[in-house]
């Protein structure tokens, strides 16, 4: 039992010692807690349990802490007026914190745990409370720790990754000292050489950090070696400590982050001013390489080719791929560097930039419109001159493959017209004329050809093509080789024509020769005819024969002037040529003899048929009259004889009207018995003669019985007339009728007066009757 009771007050005992330790840790660290804070008051706690009765030390510890005025404290030395102000202090305290069971007595009375328990609530109000860090570093709306926690946390992220250091809590994790040092290398590595430290020496790494930390850092030391290398140091007095490095080092942070921000404005009106002279810069830079670029694309002296062309083009893609598009950031850069400027000046409260004089962003724009307009005017030059190159190109592609066909189609031509041999025929000259006629229209059809290739080099020497000369040399070539051509051409229808000539007018002396003969043939045989349509048959016939004898004659004086034309030339068949032309001469004076002596024959024969038949036609034409006039004359009234004397009238106009041709006819007869004498000849003069004279004689009596027979038929006529008058006046003067009254009988008077008048005028028409009758009479015509 008393062993019991002896292990159990060793025990309390035990207990008490480490709470009295504690508390005097406590008390130690508490103490230089608040003196590292009053020192800037020129106040220092000696006894932390009896200097904060009057109230003074601690109303200046909460103002310096808490930043703010908590009045005047009562300087009086009496204990109401300290605890006024403890209680002004507790009163602030109560603003920021909940404290319970803590009153203004107890700390003037100078209670031990009441004033460790109340300077832990500042410290945990003031110093970590305020700790407030992210779970998330990278995210801000994540979850936040706070206090205990926060600090626990903050000190895990900083001491993470060193060896032997893993901070778990506020006590045992720091025994070591390595997490001390860790805490202080991670902000500063250049005061502590981590990996020099020793993990086994734990009072020196303590040590070496209190010193490095009090010393450079200006962390107050708060604890000593000692009162941590124990097997469970105090939380709270260690929380306190690295409290105080997390407030340092924070401040460090937030006066690095106030010297940054100063620097960083300083630095921002420099990049501003720097940002100004670039954007001028860059301007000036961008703007003459627009305008020597302008310059660059303004000019059009292109090469005079297609692979310069191409080149060219090759060089403008480069330009709009390469050199373009950076000059095209560079221009968007130049204007967010503007607008960055501006940003940033009115970001800091300055005036904003305003650009000199030609290094505006719309003067930019506006190069860059001359720029864009340049290009594009650049591109449909390279085009259009790509396309006039290309069509050049084709052009002289198409100039050379015409110019190989026409140089073998001369040298083809000039070689087949080089052929001498023409024939020794006219068919076969013939046959060579069209052959040649064929190809001198070929030739002549592919004259426009050879123009086109002549257009086509012109056209190329007037666009300066690059091979113009070469195209020339060639185009001039081909023309001259054209032109012998011609000239060849030429000649060889000179020489045919020449040969055709000659054939032709061998030919045509032997076809002549041969119609001659035929005619001579013709002209001699001694067919005469023997009535005059057979003689005018012959005649037209030998006028026909004239006809082509003249047509012959014609052909023969042309057929003489060719040929001479070849036998004064000296042509090599001149004496053959001679000789057909003396013998074609002499045969065609023949066929002119032979046809003279027969149409003087066959115009002889023609007069002798004429005179036959001109005979024959008169006489029958005569004994036909002859035949009229004595024909019986068969009138039965004056109209048929007087019808009768018109015909006769009739006859005897025609009769007069024959005779000159009958004289005519009888005077031929006289010269073809004169020229050859001819008994019927004579004969047939004497016949038509004689039936002449007799027809004459019938025909002046056959006038006379026309006339006595009118006389005759008239004379009738009339004393008809006048009977058939007397007998229509007969009842008039025979009547007995004398009138009935004087009025009745005056009017017969009047008639009979009138009938008196009418007989002594008709008197003498019955006397010229009565002449006629005797006259007729006397004729011997008697009665009708």
């Amino acid at each position: 039992m008393s062993q019991r009771e002896d292990a159990l007050k060793f025990e309390m005992g035990r207990i008490k010692a480490l709470q009295e330790e504690r508390l005097h840790i406590q008390k130690k660290t508490f103490t230089k807690w608040m003196n590292s804070f009053l020192q800037k008051a020129r106040m220092e706690v000696d006894d932390l349990f009896c200097d904060l009765a009057d109230g003074k030390k601690l109303l200046k510890l909460l103002e310096i802490i808490s930043g703010e005025k908590l009045g005047k404290p009562n300087n009086g030395k009496m204990r109401v007026h300290k605890i006024e102000n403890v209680n002004k202090s507790l009163a602030f305290l109560h603003t920021k914190v909940r404290l319970e069971s803590i009153g203004a007595e107890d700390i003037v009375d100078g209670n031990p745990r009441l004033i460790l328990g109340l300077v832990w609530t500042i410290i945990l109000r003031f110093q970590i409370q305020e700790i407030v860090i992210d779970v998330d570093e990278e995210n801000e709306s994540s979850e936040k720790k706070s206090a205990k926690d926060a600090l626990l946390l903050w000190c895990q992220r900083k001491t993470s990754g060193y060896r032997h250091v893993n901070i778990q809590d506020f006590s045992g994790s720091w025994r070591t000292g390595l997490g001390f040092n860790a805490l202080i290398h991670s902000h500063r590595p250049d005061l502590i050489d981590y990996e020099s430290l020793e993990p086994k020496q734990h009072i020196a790494n303590l040590n070496n950090a209190f010193d490095v930390a009090q010393q450079e850092l200006g962390i107050a030391k708060l604890l000593d070696a000692e009162d941590v290398d124990m097997a469970k140091p105090d939380e709270k007095s260690i929380m306190t400590y690295v409290a105080s490095y997390y407030h340092t080092f924070a401040k460090m942070k937030t006066e690095l982050k106030g010297g940054r921000r100063i620097a960083n404005m300083l630095g921002q009106l420099m990049d501003v001013d720097h940002e100004k002279i670039g954007y001028e810069g860059f301007t000036t830079q961008l703007i003459e390489w627009i305008r020597k670029k302008v310059s660059e694309l303004e000019d059009r002296c292109f090469p005079n080719s297609l692979d310069g062309i191409q080149t060219e083009l090759l060089k403008f893609k480069k330009y709009r791929t390469e050199e373009k598009p950076p000059k095209y950031r560079e221009r968007s850069e130049i204007e967010a560097m503007l607008f960055s400027i501006q940003t940033k000046l009115k970001a800091l409260g300055r005036p904003l930039y305003s650009p000199p004089e030609g290094k505006l962003v719309h003067d930019i724009e506006k190069e860059w419109e001359e720029l864009e307009k340049a290009e594009h005017h650049r591109e449909v030059a390279l085009r259009q001159a790509l396309l006039e190159q290309e069509r050049l190109e084709q052009l002289a592609y198409k100039f050379e493959r015409k110019l190989v066909l026409r140089e073998g189609y001369l040298t083809e031509m000039i070689q087949v017209l080089s052929d001498p041999r023409y024939g020794t025929s006219v068919a076969n000259v013939e046959a060579a004329i069209k052959k040649h006629e064929a190809i001198s229209a070929d030739i002549l059809a592919r004259k426009d050809r050879f123009s086109d290739l002549s257009e086509m080099a012109n056209v190329l020497a007037e666009k300066n093509y690059h091979g113009k000369d070469r195209v020339k040399n060639r185009e001039e070539t081909v023309i001259e080789k054209w032109q012998h051509l011609l000239n060849v051409l030429e000649n060889h229808r000179r020489t045919l024509s020449s040969n055709s000539s000659l054939m032709c007018v061998i030919r045509d002396i032997d076809m002549v020769l041969s119609e001659i003969k035929s005619m001579q043939v013709t002209l001699t045989s001694e067919d005469y005819a023997k009535h005059l349509l057979d003689v005018e048959d012959l005649v037209q016939k030998r006028s026909l024969m004239e006809s082509q004898i003249t047509v012959h004659g014609e052909t023969v004086k042309r057929l003489d002037r060719q040929a001479s034309q070849f036998v004064e030339s000296g042509h090599k068949d001149s004496a053959v040529i001679q000789k057909r032309l003396d013998r074609l001469n002499s045969e065609f004076s023949r066929l002119n003899q032979l046809c003279k002596a027969q149409q003087e024959q066959l115009e002889e024969t023609r007069v002798y048929l004429q005179f036959v038949q001109d005979h024959e036609e008169e006489e029958a034409w005569a004994v036909e009259k002859q035949r009229i006039c004595t024909a019986i004359i068969s009138g039965k009234d004056l109209r048929a004889i007087l019808s009768l004397q018109q015909k006769h009238k009739a006859l005897e106009d025609e009769m007069t009207t024959r005779w000159p041709k009958v004289e005519s006819l009888c005077k031929t007869g006289e010269n073809l018995v004169a020229t050859h004498p001819s008994e019927a000849s004579a004969a047939r003069v004497q016949s038509l003669l004689e039936k002449w004279r007799k027809l004459r004689e019938l025909a002046l009596m056959r006038r006379r019985q026309l006339d006595d027979a009118a006389e005759a038929y008239r004379f009738y006529a009339d004393t008809n007339e006048a009977e058939s008058w007397m007998n229509e006046k007969l009842p008039l003067v025979a009547s007995e009728d004398y009138g009935k009254d004087e009025q009745s009988s005056q009017s017969r008077l009047q008639r009979l007066g009138h009938l008196e008048g009418e007989i002594d005028s008709f008197k003498a028409d019955i006397i010229r009757l009565n002449d006629e009758a005797f006259a007729l009479v006397k004729a011997g015509i008697t009665s009708l």
